[in-house]
């Protein structure tokens, strides 16, 4: 299976596998280091990157008001949904877990530890 985006949140110890499945032309944007490795080894940019893929970061500290508001303009004006996906509540995590980890999650996920009266809550049955 491949995509024409990834965003990275693993970082470099998964980062050759999420540029093993990009398509050509496609982006790869690390943005975290969840995987508790800091540094690319052995990383070699022409087999890598062989399919004309791109690699690119994106760091926090580059944001500031002004990039905020630009953002928020451009959801309101093409109107881009930005909900979660799906809302669970708190005994229903073993459900979470298994939308997450199965191949119909896209976006999003939120547990609450605390109900809520809302309609778009998965609870568990």
């Amino acid at each position: 299976m491949t995509f024409s985006k990834i965003l990275e949140l693993v970082g470099p110890a998964t980062l050759a596998d999420s540029l093993a499945h990009l398509e050509e032309g496609g982006i790869v944007c690390s943005t975290g280091q969840l995987g508790g490795k800091w540094c690319l080894e052995d990383f070699d940019p022409i087999e890598q990157l062989r399919k004309n893929v791109y690699l690119t970061t994106f760091y926090s500290g580059n944001v500031n008001q002004d990039k905020l508001q630009e953002m928020f303009d451009y959801l309101a004006h093409y109107q881009v949904p930005v909900g979660p996906e799906k809302i669970f509540c708190l005994d229903s995590i073993q459900e979470a877990h298994r939308y997450l980890e199965g191949t119909e999650a896209f976006g999003k996920v939120i547990v609450l530890n605390r109900e809520e009266d809302d309609d778009r809550i998965e609870t568990a049955e």
